[in-house]
């Protein structure tokens, strides 16, 4: 085998290795600034605390420009305390964190009954039964308000729009920030299914 060619067998997997180094760097650097303490430990964010960041970061420059000029509470990360080569680091970490799989192609999830006993879609899964108001009225109305206004936690009202049902499920069933946790007790598999439906239902007045 020639030396070209040696090279040229070689670089894939030096270019997979460079990946992986920038992908382990960047979710030390993740961890290191705290930027899970408001968006998880994998990026998948809090109704609470910080929006979602991964699987599907927003594209590079917007993050580097934000994250020199945040809103909100978030705090402002100069370039001493955090450069854009490492920002770019974060970014990579984020892009390679895996897409869950829907809730309701987890059979644990959905109480051990087949996958096919539940509507795939989300419209077909969208009215709340009868047993939604009356959990999240024992549940989450405390802190997000008997309709979903608001108060210690934020209003829900409309986060349909925003969330998909299996994402509201899994900020019920992995919480951060102050949100309690209520998954696997007091609520089971099928509560959280049940509540996050009726959130997911909350409309404003037209």
């Amino acid at each position: 085998m020639t030396l070209a060619a040696a090279i040229g067998c070689a670089w894939p997997i030096a270019s997979r290795a460079d990946a992986n180094a920038e992908i382990e760097a960047g979710r030390a650097l993740y961890m290191q600034k705290g930027c899970y303490e408001c968006h998880g430990m994998f990026g998948q964010g809090s109704i609470t605390t910080g929006p979602a960041l991964a699987p599907h970061p927003i594209p590079l420059s917007a993050m580097q420009a934000y994250v020199r000029n945040p809103k909100g509470q978030m705090p402002v990360f100069s370039a001493k305390i955090l450069s854009d080569d490492d920002i770019a680091r974060i970014h990579a970490y984020l892009a390679s964190v895996p897409q869950n799989p829907p809730a309701d192609s987890i059979a644990l999830l959905s109480n051990g009954a087949s996958l096919g006993s539940h509507p795939s879609s989300e419209a077909s899964v969208a009215k709340p039964s009868e047993r939604g108001p009356s959990i999240y009225a024992a549940n989450c109305a405390a802190c997000h308000g008997q309709s979903g206004e608001g108060g210690i936690g934020p209003a829900l009202i409309g986060i349909s729009s925003r969330f998909q049902i299996s994402d509201i499920e899994a900020r019920i069933r992995e919480p951060t920030g102050i949100m309690p946790t209520l998954f696997p007790a007091p609520l089971n598999a099928g509560d959280v299914r049940e509540v996050a439906r009726y959130v997911a239902s909350l409309k404003g007045s037209q």
